[in-house]
């Protein structure tokens, strides 16, 4: 009896030994920086050019230098350069696509600023060519214009439709295909026997070929092989290096200071009317900072 209250003794001290040690967090809250691009111009086929269907970078150099509280250059490419497209169809964010890691800060203190730099070695938009679809043109010489003509492509004066009550967008019988019934209303506005609905050149006849259940698409970006144009963005020299400098953030715990080029930012991509290339004005460009309305310029 003795031996075992003696043990229950030392014990007892043990447990209010250790009760009163202050245990430091082993997961204490954390500060983070990051920077991203991408293109909000970016829309389905029917989105009028030069809004692009894809966009593809192909990016050198992603860092922040002169960053408050922290000495040298840190590179957010975490596994070097990287080839990132941006694809209307089935978007993947720059992060996941190139393996970007955030610069992990002490948090407190008050604003602290940092220099960004993105340095760009290839960018292109890709979108399926359309004719001209404005209002008041006219571009299969029906004498409608497109505000009211229901087959934009396919001359139809007459405007029949026998299933108009049941369509949501108005396709004419003319740009139709037949359906179990043996009448026009299945949308096709091009007529080459593949409906609208999975068709990849709307306005450009693109067949199945035999054998095959969807148009081609041989570098399988969403846009059909006879439709699809590619439109470069020249770049000085081959290159560009954009820079925004003294941007601001705070560090503050658990939360990411995210900031964001937009090519799609009005002005920053100026394409020709035919949609065979692009020019990039860099004064335009405009570093976000996520979650306010804050812009920093860039040069």
């Amino acid at each position: 009896m003795v031996r075992a209250a003696r043990t229950l003794a030392v014990l007892a001290t043990i447990a209010t030994s250790v009760s009163c040690q202050t245990v430091e967090d082993p997961l204490p809250p954390q500060a983070s920086l990051n920077f991203d691009i991408t293109d909000s111009a970016i829309g389905s086929q029917v989105a009028a050019l030069p809004a692009p269907q894809v966009v593809s970078w192909r990016v050198e150099e992603l860092s922040a230098s002169n960053i408050t509280g922290v000495s040298g250059t840190y590179s957010f490419l975490f596994s070097g350069p990287c080839s990132y497209q941006l694809s209307v169809l089935a978007p993947v964010t720059f992060q996941a696509a190139c393996r970007t890691s955030g610069l992990t800060l002490a948090p407190g203190g008050d604003l602290r600023t940092a220099s960004l730099r993105i340095t760009l070695s290839r960018l292109e938009l890709r979108a399926a060519a359309r004719p001209d679809l404005s209002s008041s043109a006219d571009p299969d010489g029906d004498g409608i214009p497109n505000a009211s003509d229901n087959c934009p492509i396919v001359a139809n004066a007459s405007q029949d439709n026998v299933n108009a009550n049941q369509e949501t967008i108005k396709v004419g019988d003319e740009c139709s295909d037949f359906d179990k019934t043996g009448k026009r209303t299945i949308p096709d506005q091009d007529l080459d026997g593949v409906t609208d609905s999975i068709d990849n050149c709307l306005w450009y006849p693109n067949p199945l070929l035999p054998g095959e259940t969807t148009p081609t698409d041989a570098d399988r970006d969403g846009i059909g092989d006879a439709c699809e144009r590619i439109a470069p963005v020249v770049l000085p020299n081959g290159r560009l290096t954009i820079e925004c400098d003294n941007v601001t953030f705070k560090a503050e715990p658990s939360k990411i200071a995210a900031f964001r080029i937009d090519f799609g930012r009005p002005g920053v991509l100026t394409c020709d009317a035919g949609f065979t290339g692009c020019t990039i004005d860099p004064a335009a460009v405009r570093v976000s900072l996520a979650g306010s309305t804050t812009t920093f310029p860039c040069h």
